[in-house]
């Protein structure tokens, strides 16, 4: 109920979003929670800091969103109340920089070859 009310209107029903207006979610969500910045992010978008939901309320939506909408799924530490706390008094400025930031941030890690087995081993 939570992403109804708070993000679909924007991120849309799959978190898919709006080219060229509201980014997809669904590849950048579990990866940006792999990332302690990327944590950050998550929590200081201004949809989700300015949202009237409690600390609780936001770390559940955050872990709800990443664990239904993600493209990709895989392990990652749940959000919680505290670090929830801990993040959202600062207010993210540059929202569209610091997220092309954490994207370009990863694109090394992902475009590195694979490293061949070394003789011997």
């Amino acid at each position: 109920m939570n992403y109804t009310l708070q993000c679909m209107g924007c991120h849309t029903p799959d978190g898919a979003g709006v080219p060229d207006r509201v980014p997809s979610i669904r590849q950048t969500l579990l990866p940006f929670a792999r990332m302690p910045e990327g944590r950050k992010f998550l929590v200081q978008v201004p949809g989700a800091a300015q949202s009237t939901l409690s600390n609780a309320e936001l770390a559940v939506l955050l872990n709800w969103m990443i664990e239904n909408l993600s493209a990709e799924h895989g392990d990652f530490k749940r959000f919680t109340e505290a670090e929830v706390a801990s993040y959202r008094p600062n207010a993210l400025v540059e929202v569209r920089a610091t997220r092309e930031r954490l994207l370009a941030s990863q694109a090394p890690a992902a475009a590195a070859p694979a490293q061949p087995p070394s003789q011997g081993q």
